[in-house]
């Protein structure tokens, strides 16, 4: 499965080079921090500036190892302001094994920063959630680290780290694959 998910996302991000500046796939390890349940999830990300601000989306798909799945897709716009990029956006959650009425939004607000490290560049940012239509509490704040190794020119590996916070608490470390155009 991630031998196609990783072709597909190389077919793409080639026919996608004109209308993206950047795709990665990420596969990160999750562990939930109150009942310990592990997980993986499945990142594409993809972005892209126009008119002085960054447009990105990112499509999110979680396998619990109990037999369960969510999707999540979220799109954000932010405006570099020097070292730091805040952002606001929106989000669509899927619910728990697409569970009917389980489905819900979310608004997001964050920022992020980065800045070349060795031969690599670091990127850190923090996000979270306002509003929601959840049934449920579902808060959550999210700080994250991602550090990329060019491998040849457009292509570098990513080492993942995230934390988040509130109702939803994981933790999560994880590589990826990014492509730059």
């Amino acid at each position: 499965m991630k031998k196609i998910a990783l072709a597909a996302v190389i077919a793409l991000a080639s026919g996608m080079a004109s209308a993206v500046d950047f795709a990665n796939l990420d596969i990160d390890h999750v562990r939930d921090v109150k009942n310990r349940n592990m997980s993986n999830a499945q990142y594409l990300r993809v972005g892209k500036e126009v008119g002085g601000f960054q447009l990105n989306a990112q499509a999110r798909t979680q396998v619990w190892n109990e037999a369960g799945m969510a999707n999540s897709v979220e799109v954000t716009a932010g405006k570099n302001l020097g070292m730091v990029t805040p952002f606001v956006g929106v989000g669509f959650d899927n619910g728990y094994n697409g569970a009917k009425n389980a489905d819900y939004q979310y608004g997001l607000v964050g920022a992020t920063t980065g800045m070349k490290l060795g031969s690599g560049f670091a990127l850190a940012g923090l996000k979270t959630r306002v509003g929601t239509t959840a049934h449920t509490e579902t808060k959550q704040t999210v700080a994250f680290a991602t550090y990329s190794i060019p491998v040849s020119k457009g292509v570098d590996i990513r080492l993942n780290l995230s934390k988040s916070y509130q109702d939803i608490r994981e933790n999560a470390y994880g590589v990826g694959v990014g492509f730059s155009f």
